[in-house]
């Protein structure tokens, strides 16, 4: 009876030895487990880290070799900008916001790199000098374009005023090309033309052998202006007798046509020696 109670105590003994094995046994399996999983994840993530570095890598740069593309059509339109032709400024000014545009989105990519390089506690510094690498390098393009920008400015200034100069040139010209072809004329009794002082009389004694001259001061405004190009014949409301041309035109150049009693027409057969003198004085008899 002794010996099977020891028996019985001895089995009780080891199998409390045998659960309390087995519940550490199955503690230190459950830690393993959750460190496998913990392994995993940082696998998982650092695996997508990896891949997600190599496609922000291949973004930042391409944007920095469109940058560059950018910057050598940036620097051809900078030396034929000064010819004022608005597309130019205006392809410039885009492929500056562009290269902003690639700046901006490129900084954000790496800094959002920078962030998830950190979250995954990778021991890499090579990846990190990476980064830290193109990060300066588009801190130095920012710097470029904001100095490009200021150039921009200052160019854009100088050209507005290039500009400006030209159209004012461009108004002297094409006031001076009108001058070339606009003449003038007046028809009036010699007393009509004298009180507007395009007339005056010279010579002459006591009213006789006085000749009718035109004034030295004209005014435009008193004169109907024609093209000279475009004007061949002149009606004049009175006989041909009673109308004498005082100003200096060849008499070879035109021809005084009677067309009714009281109506003649002048008609210009030689428009280049007709207008050599550009203002055309008709006196009529009245």
């Amino acid at each position: 009876m002794k010996v099977l109670i020891a028996i019985f105590t001895v089995a009780l003994l080891l199998t409390a030895c045998n659960q309390r094995e087995l519940s550490e046994l199955s503690k230190e399996v459950e830690k393993l487990r959750r460190q496998n999983e913990m392994i995993h994840r940082q696998s998982e993530e650092k695996n997508k880290f990896v891949e997600e570095y190599a496609t922000t890598l291949n973004e930042v740069y391409d944007n920095l070799e469109n940058i560059r593309k950018r910057e050598g059509l940036i620097s051809e339109y900078s030396r034929n900008i000064e010819k004022g032709k608005q597309s130019l400024k205006d392809k410039m000014n885009s492929d500056i916001s562009a290269i902003d545009a690639y700046i901006h989105a490129s900084k954000s990519k790496l800094a959002a790199l920078q962030k998830r390089f950190k979250s995954v506690e990778m021991d890499s510094r090579a990846f990190e000098k990476t980064i830290e690498k193109l990060t300066r390098q588009l801190e130095e393009k920012e710097k470029f374009i904001a100095e490009l920008k200021d150039q921009n400015l200052a160019l854009n200034k100088k050209v507005a005023i290039v500009q400006k100069e030209m159209a004012q040139k461009d108004l002297i010209i094409e006031e001076q090309s009108e001058q070339l072809v606009t003449a003038y004329y007046v028809i009036g009794t010699d007393e009509e033309l004298e009180q507007k002082h395009i007339v005056e009389e010279k010579g002459g004694f006591l009213g006789f052998g006085k000749t009718i001259v035109v004034s030295s001061n004209l005014e435009n405004s008193y004169f109907t202006s024609t093209k000279i190009d475009t004007m061949a014949r002149i009606t004049i409301d009175s006989p041909t007798e009673d109308i004498e041309i005082v100003s200096a035109h060849d008499p070879e150049s035109f021809d005084l046509v009677p067309v009714e009693k009281d109506k003649t027409l002048l008609e210009i057969k030689d428009p280049r020696t007709f207008w050599k003198m550009r203002y055309l004085v008709i006196v009529t008899g009245g």
